[in-house]
């Protein structure tokens, strides 16, 4: 009963996020009573102002919960215009200093959505080059309108740990904002980019696939499909398999692409790990949020240390990406052992250091 009742929340996602970011979506088929039980993991997980743009034109419009759907459209209005202005005075500081960071995520896929307030996001994420860090850490710590809005980046591996560092700031280039230039990833290094971040985030965030789906959709006449898949066979099928979420799940368009034959056959078990996910869309619910304590505590005070690690216990995306495994028909149970040794491992290697300095 249970686990039914899931199940048809997560599929009520789904359907009301069904072409959200567009600009004309259609009216969403979903009645008074799925809006009430959609509408918490909706707002829990940013996704309430997408909610909203698939409602607005149906008569539950003036409901309780829409008009909660509403708020938080107008919310993320108002902050979009603070985190635009937080990224212009970013880039003016750190230019003046002679550093040229690249924004990712955030505004540089926010900007493609039809509105303002469609796409919330919490920070301002800028890349610089990893000998430019350390003078540009500094230089924003001592920014104190800019505390808690801006989240510097050592170079690309957290974005894109499998590019080529040069070459992604490389193929980077200027946008406008108002009357500030911000450089940003090519479209197809973008894309990549937000496909990488989902899969190893476990995709439980369902704005997450809108964000890609966007991606798809707005993409520019000449989009280079090689360089967005990569040389990397195996990350390439990870990219067109996130974009097959999206279709699959969100109704993205894809027929146009060389990749639509891929999006279209998904290996069985993705869609039902996406899903799982979005029982509980929210960032205290997974990744480091759910740990209680470092491991190293454990080895003094065991008390709770079989319930954290089971906590710990990767998901399926999350650690067939970490191991670089393939995205084909095998049992998944092989790379979520295999995650859990490697990190084990890691750990382990770690220890030594660890006890020496006290931590």
């Amino acid at each position: 009963m249970i686990k039914a009742q899931a199940e048809l929340r997560t599929n009520l996602i789904a359907r009301t996020l069904s072409g959200a970011w567009r600009r004309e979506p259609m009216a969403a088929d979903i009645s008074i009573e799925e809006l009430e039980k959609v509408a918490p993991l909706l707002l829990g997980s940013g996704a309430g102002a997408l909610g909203w743009c698939r409602v607005r034109n149906l008569e539950l419009q003036s409901s309780a919960v829409a008009f909660q759907l509403h708020q938080a459209y107008r919310k993320h209005t108002l902050e979009a215009a603070l985190h635009e202005m937080h990224i212009k005075e970013s880039f003016a500081l750190l230019r003046a200093n002679d550093i040229e960071p690249v924004l990712v995520k955030g505004w540089g896929i926010a900007r493609f959505y039809p509105e303002r307030g469609m796409r919330p996001y919490d920070d301002v994420d800028l890349v610089v080059p990893v000998k430019q860090f350390a003078a540009a850490e500094a230089i924003m710590e001592q920014a104190e309108n800019l505390q808690g809005y801006l989240d510097l980046h050592e170079g690309f591996i957290e974005v894109d740990p499998l590019a080529d560092q040069d070459e992604l700031f490389g193929n980077s280039h200027l946008v406008m904002l108002d009357e500030v230039e911000v450089r940003v990833l090519r479209p197809e290094e973008s894309l990549r980019a937000l496909c990488l971040h989902l899969l190893r985030h476990g995709a439980f965030r369902p704005m997450w696939l809108c964000d890609i789906a966007v991606a798809v959709e707005s993409r520019p006449p000449g989009f280079d499909w090689d360089r967005c898949l990569g040389r990397n066979k195996r990350m390439a099928d990870w990219v067109a398999c996130t974009i097959g979420l999206a279709h699959q799940l969100l109704g993205a368009r894809v027929e146009d692409t060389p990749i639509a034959s891929r999006a279209r056959n998904l290996p069985s078990w993705l869609i039902p790990s996406v899903l799982k996910q979005w029982e509980t869309p929210f960032s205290k619910n997974h990744g480091p949020a759910t740990h209680r304590a470092k491991m190293f505590t454990y080895l003094r005070h065991p008390a709770g240390a079989l319930k954290d690690l089971r906590r710990r216990w990767p998901d399926p995306i999350e650690a067939t990406v970490y191991v670089r495994g393939p995205f084909n028909e095998l049992p998944r149970l092989p790379f979520q052992i295999g995650e859990c040794i490697a990190r084990t491992a890691t750990f382990i290697a770690r220890l030594p250091k660890t006890l020496r300095n006290g931590e």
